[in-house]
């Protein structure tokens, strides 16, 4: 059941809330103290985790991360804003045919053929919203400065990133992270977060193709341009857990978001289900785990505790630039906030029935989080044992 609360009563901004700058978040600031992308590690310091043989850590598990993740780092044209799959232009497959008027219907009618081609293209989660320019960055991390203009197209040059005026629609989008291999953070079997980043630019460049085969146009994007999470809640998909990271009731946190800004008029979606936030108010599993203590056990605030934060939010805000320092310290991304999170979960009709409970008699959240404890969630299996 949607919620009764509006976006702006879960997720609430003041009046001193200003668009954010993208070199100031931790992947940002870690480019400007040492002019380099977040890497993990020379090709020496991988030999040396091979050689000494830790668990998660072996030949296979090195080539079984890179290549799920090939379509994110492979250099050139596949990797950033406005490139590959993000291209902000037509990438020539979709065409429509000369003289065919572009296809018109209600919102509503936009919305369900959108749907029900992203599902179709690979899609776990569809949402729609206005487009809140709160969340589109003012730069990216690279300095070029993100703008709107009276266009018809937009656009990415050598001096900055164009978004039309024309583009008052939001479709966001999640892919799939697998279970399993969640559970094996922050090891490089963890493969999920990075096959997700592949998946999302295929998808991106599917639906957005899609929308500009029916005469309209589109701005995908990934990670880049603007807030993902705000802009998922906005379009009903999820609420923000405590770990700062986009919980649905679908999947739990298991997803990956990307964003279409078009101009194909769309309607707003209804705010998801109640229940997330309150659960993660008493929870409070992932700070607990946290091996580099950047998640809160406090209520939410309406700033963070590092530069790397925006204010002006009432959330729980992550320390990211300690998240990511650890990051570096074990040589690979950590996803344990995600494997400990108790809404990180199999499909199964008993986690659904608590689900239902969870929105519907919070006065229960205790219970569900002891049981979670109980029954053993969350915990590594033994990752020599992956292959076999």
């Amino acid at each position: 059941m949607p919620s009764e609360r509006s976006f702006d009563e879960t997720y609430p901004a003041n009046e001193s809330y200003e668009r954010f700058d993208q070199r100031d978040s931790a992947f940002g600031r870690h480019l400007k103290k040492t002019g380099r992308t977040v890497g993990f590690g020379s090709d020496e310091e991988k030999a040396e985790r091979i050689r000494k043989d830790l668990p998660g850590y072996s030949l296979v598990d090195y080539a079984f991360n890179s290549a799920a993740g090939m379509y994110e780092t492979l250099p050139g044209e596949h990797y950033s804003q406005g490139t590959g799959f993000y291209k902000w232009s037509s990438l020539g497959v979709a065409r429509k045919p000369e003289g065919i008027p572009r296809w018109e219907g209600t919102p509503e009618k936009a919305a369900k053929i959108v749907e029900k081609a992203a599902k179709y293209y690979g899609a776990a989660g569809v949402g729609f919203c206005e487009l809140d320019r709160r969340w589109v960055y003012t730069a990216t991390r690279f300095g070029k400065p993100i703008v709107f203009e009276d266009i018809e197209e937009g656009y990415v040059s050598e001096e900055k990133a164009v978004i039309p005026e024309s583009h008052k629609y939001v479709i966001a989008l999640t892919v799939p992270m697998e279970y399993e291999e969640t559970l094996y953070s922050p090891t490089r079997l963890e493969v999920a977060t990075v096959m997700g980043y592949s998946r999302m630019h295929i998808l991106a460049g599917h639906v957005a193709e899609f929308i500009r085969g029916i005469g309209y146009h589109a701005v995908p994007t990934g990670n880049d341009t603007a807030m993902s999470i705000p802009i998922a809640i906005q379009a009903g998909l999820g609420h923000l857990g405590r770990h700062g990271r986009l919980i649905t009731w679908e999947r739990g946190p298991l997803v990956r978001i990307l964003k279409i800004f078009t101009d194909l008029p769309l309607p707003v979606s209804p705010q998801a289900a109640d229940g997330i936030i309150e659960f993660c108010e008493v929870c409070k599993k992932c700070a607990k785990h946290c091996p580099s203590k950047s998640i809160s056990e406090g209520p939410r605030t309406w700033e963070g505790p590092s530069a790397a934060n925006n204010p002006g939010v009432y959330k729980w805000y992550t320390d990211a630039e300690a998240c990511l320092e650890y990051w570096n310290e074990i040589g690979n991304g950590c996803n344990n906030c995600f494997r400990v999170c108790s809404f990180t979960k199999s499909p199964g009709f008993l986690h659904d029935a608590v689900k239902w409970f969870i929105r519907n008699v919070p006065q229960l959240n205790r219970l569900w989080v002891w049981a979670n404890d109980a029954m053993g969630y969350g915990k590594m299996p033994d990752p020599r044992k992956y292959w076999d």
